[in-house]
């Protein structure tokens, strides 16, 4: 956990962010915030680039901000982007423009990363959260350039996923129709949106909460002034009907909006109010913690997520079972490679989060079987790398889809092997869970649980398996007995198995 000063610097699609944050004793206190406006989402969304001009406008303002770290003498900082940079086609050079101009390394914040962020910070800000949660919630980060979800209920996530549904993208979408036809283009974007949510997600899960995040709640702050931590529906939508065949100038004038506030206001409203006729709720909550202050608590540490680990586990099971995956199978091959894990520990050296990516690979490693199962292994690996799961980066989900692919071929194929650069450590940690995980699925290749535990002994240089088994598994043993080779040419130490039948 990090002391001391910290800065952070927000570069999203309409605007720049500057947080200057004192952190001690486990507390983040904010000492200055800084906001410079410039819409780079507008170049990315309707011409994919960042133009020349802005790339110049955005070197002057993080020179300001850069004085301002100097100012404060912090050493210590992070400089990240979202959509508006995240989805450019030149954002290569726009990071390169940056660090040689101002000397800011500048990182790119990937959704998956981004909503986790912000849904763990509401976890910690919004009263009730884990009780609301246990009811299903919609957690709904509506900013500039998505609209990025993630709907948890219980112990898992049901869904995550960035949508580009953002309100200055909406906005560029429908630039060419009369302003006022905008607010129906509006109400079949967010119909579009519902729907695709919906598709994903089982009938019989009722989510019952929406709480907000993101740039649109300030907006929404602006115009209600909610003396509580929520908005009422009801209130959206008077105030929906009477702006929504405005003009960007009459909704200046009657609510006394900047012009870029008055710009977004429909589309903001539309989202929200289709959000909350999906969850049913009559109001939305909201968090009122700002992202630079919310990134500098994570990355100093102060902003925690302990249940993080069980989250993960429970949204695997979920996911392997939406993808029809034999799920007593899969937790049982999950039970023996992680004891496999736990019990190898010197021989094969890799670390808790290896740990993490060899449960998630066992849990998952049969959803290919939903597309065709006579090619299991590289459709698991499509699926599992296409996924997006809150707190993990993408290049973890690449690992355990690598991992889950590796447990039944090798990376000859031109299909995995040249799609990737991976480096060497990444393959060293591929073949080793992979062969982990093959020995655990190998314990339950017939998947009747047969097997049902086992001690796991290693004497002169053998690792030796006692397994205790109902019957005596024959497609158990056949299935070592091809698989074995591959685990002494990973650790460079044989393995053998010896049954011992308690019933038959």
């Amino acid at each position: 956990m990090k002391t001391g000063l910290f800065g952070i610097i927000n570069i999203g699609a309409s605007a720049f962010r500057m947080a200057i944050v004192e952190i001690k004793d486990g507390t983040a206190k904010e000492i200055e915030y800084l906001v410079k406006p410039l819409r780079l989402g507008i170049d990315t969304f309707t011409q994919g680039y960042i133009s020349l001009e802005h790339v110049k406008q955005a070197a002057d303002i993080l020179k300001g901000f850069k004085n301002k770290l100097k100012e404060y003498k912090i050493k210590e900082y992070r400089a990240l982007c979202t959509s508006g940079v995240r989805e450019a086609n030149n954002k290569d050079f726009f990071i390169d423009y940056i660090n040689i101009h101002t000397g800011i390394n500048l990182e790119i914040l990937e959704p998956a990363e981004e909503i986790y962020i912000k849904y763990v910070s509401a976890k910690a800000d919004v009263p009730n959260f884990d009780a609301m949660e246990k009811r299903g919630v919609v957690f709904a980060n509506i900013a500039s350039g998505n609209v990025t979800l993630c709907i948890s209920k219980g112990d898992k996530i049901l869904y995550s996923g960035t949508l580009p549904y953002g309100s200055l993208r909406l906005l560029q979408m429908v630039s060419h129709t009369p302003h006022i036809k905008h607010y129906k283009a509006f109400d079949q974007y967010s119909d579009n949106m519902i729907n695709t949510v919906m598709s994903t997600i089982r009938p019989a899960e009722k989510i019952n909460y929406l709480i907000g995040g993101g740039s649109s709640i300030n907006l929404m702050l602006r115009i209600f002034k909610p003396k509580e931590g929520y908005i009422l529906k009801s209130d959206l939508e008077v105030l929906y009907k009477r702006v929504r065949s405005y003009g960007k100038d009459e909704i200046m004038q009657e609510l006394n909006l900047r012009d870029d506030e008055a710009s977004v206001l429909i589309p903001t409203l539309s989202t929200y109010l289709h959000l909350l006729n999906f969850t049913g709720a009559y109001k939305f909550l909201f968090s009122r913690v700002e992202f630079p202050l919310t990134l500098a608590k994570f990355y100093s540490g102060n902003l925690k997520d302990p249940n993080f680990s069980n989250r993960l586990r429970n949204t695997f099971l979920y996911l392997a079972e939406k993808y029809s995956a034999n799920i007593p199978h899969a937790e049982r091959v999950a039970k023996f490679a992680c004891k496999l894990f736990n019990q190898l520990q010197d021989i094969h050296s890799l670390d808790k989060n290896d740990f993490k990516i060899l449960e998630a690979a066992a849990l998952m490693h049969g959803v290919g079987g939903v597309i065709d199962s006579a090619d299991l292994a590289l459709n698991s690996y499509f699926i599992i790398k296409s996924m997006s799961i809150p707190g993990w980066q993408y290049k973890i989900l690449l690992l355990v889809a690598c991992t889950v692919y590796q447990m039944n071929r090798s990376f000859s194929r031109q299909d995995v092997a040249q799609l990737h650069n991976m480096s060497m450590k990444d393959r060293l940690i591929i073949n080793k869970l992979s062969c982990l995980l093959g020995i655990g699925d190998c314990l339950d290749i017939g998947k009747c649980g047969l097997i049902k535990d086992f001690n796991i002994l290693v004497k002169e240089n053998v690792v030796m398996i006692e397994a205790f088994a109902l019957k005596y598994p024959f497609v158990e043993i056949i299935a070592f007995e091809k698989f074995k080779g591959m685990f002494e040419e990973t650790f460079g130490i044989p393995i053998e198995i010896k049954i011992t039948v308690s019933y038959e």
